[in-house]
């Protein structure tokens, strides 16, 4: 029995002998691997897990290109939807301004018309009264300035006295004041000064207003119709200059901010068209619309060949640039872990380091990013999901 006893404690010491020998040997190979690995990664400031190495094969085969960073002040064309309207100044709502009836209707929907051109004519007994008034304001100014002269030659040869001269100057001031008064109230009402100076010559009072168009353009609408009678300041028809547009463009509170007066903006119609405008942006509305809570770019801008026109839906593609200086990588570089957006930094030939970065927004095929990256460094722009593939596969290969 003891000898047995002896045989199994000498086979208990050599196994651990074997095992003390093989675990020294695999210690001491570990310790040879990193010994011969490449730069540490403290000198480049990423973690281990970050790191993707690739083989000189690997490096051959995959053929990466790399970008520097840069930072700069960017330029973005903002797309945005647009609508037209007539351009200020260059659409007129022609209105009746006294009560009475239509009885003459000169020019018709879709004809052009000049500035100063009859387009209605509507008999009215206000109007009637209005010359009347005129007319009697304009014989007592004729009489009062005879009396006035009559008077001031009575004055001077000590005939008059000189009360009654002030007295006459006095009733030639009141019936100035009334013909003034009597031709503002026509003017108010659109009768042209012309019109005005014939009805002094006039055998008799036609109480008929013609309303003239105040712009040139193309009437566009008609509410009314012959005979019939119109109430103060009922709309009668719209006349529209098409020469000048006004374009409304609707784009989010987010792009807005990027957006000032003076940028340049491409105009093109909704469906496929070669053809463009170019203009730029005149205002931009400080509110959002209530309609569609978008802001409101306006675009005045001359028409050509008579478009766009007023009602019609149109493509906007607003060029504009950063507020301040950004750092821009292509969206080619960008992948993703989960939620977070990562890219590849290169740190030497054979090295890449994965790295997560901040994106405030993207545009135009390319991203803002906001922390996470430095000037001057190289990022991979190929070959991007060949490098997520290995750096997963170090991990793996790691567990």
């Amino acid at each position: 029995m003891k000898q047995y006893r002896y045989q199994i404690a000498t086979i208990s010491v050599l196994c651990l002998l074997i095992l003390s020998s093989s675990c020294g040997s695999k210690t001491q190979t570990v310790k040879k691997e990193q010994a011969g690995s490449d730069t540490p990664p403290s000198i480049s400031g990423a973690k281990p897990e970050n790191l993707v190495k690739l083989t000189s094969k690997e490096v051959t085969e995959l053929k990466i290109q790399t970008l520097p960073v840069t930072i700069s002040f960017q330029k973005f064309s903002l797309a945005a939807p647009g609508v037209v309207f007539p351009a200020p100044n260059h659409i007129s709502i022609i209105s009746t301004p006294i009560d009475g009836r239509i009885s003459k209707i000169s020019i018709q929907e879709g004809q052009a018309v000049r500035m100063g051109q009859e387009l209605f004519s509507i008999e009215s007994l206000e109007f009637g009264n209005m010359v009347s008034e005129f007319l009697q304001a304009v014989s007592e100014e004729t009489f009062q300035t005879s009396r006035l002269q009559r008077l001031e030659q009575l004055v001077e040869q000590t005939i008059s006295s000189k009360s009654e001269l002030d007295r006459a100057r006095s009733d030639f001031q009141r019936a100035k004041t009334t013909v003034i008064a009597a031709v503002s109230k026509l003017k108010a009402i659109g009768v042209p000064d012309k019109e005005i100076t014939a009805f002094k010559t006039a055998e008799s009072i036609d109480p008929t207003l013609k309303i003239h168009s105040p712009i040139s353009g193309i009437m566009d609408q008609r509410s009314v119709e012959l005979g019939q009678s119109v109430n103060a300041l009922q709309m009668l028809a719209r006349v529209l200059d098409i020469s000048h547009v006004l374009v409304r463009g609707y784009v989010s509170p987010e792009d807005a901010r990027f957006i000032s007066a003076g940028d340049s903006v491409k105009i093109s119609r909704r469906i496929n068209d070669v053809s463009e405008l170019n203009a730029v942006v005149t205002s931009i509305n400080p509110g959002l619309d209530e309609n569609n809570r978008s802001v409101v770019v306006n675009i005045l801008l001359p028409s050509v060949g008579g478009w766009p026109k007023p009602g019609e839906n149109l493509r906007l593609s607003i060029v504009t640039s950063s507020p301040v200086e950004v750092i821009t990588v292509p969206i080619e570089a960008l992948t993703y872990e989960g939620n977070d957006p990562i890219v590849f930094v290169q740190q030497s030939e054979t090295t890449f380091e994965k790295r997560k970065v901040d994106v405030q927004e993207f545009r135009n095929k390319t991203a803002v990013v906001k922390s996470g990256l430095e000037k001057n460094e190289k990022l991979a722009v190929t070959q991007v999901f060949s490098l997520k593939a290995l750096s997963r596969f170090d991990k793996i290969a790691e567990e």
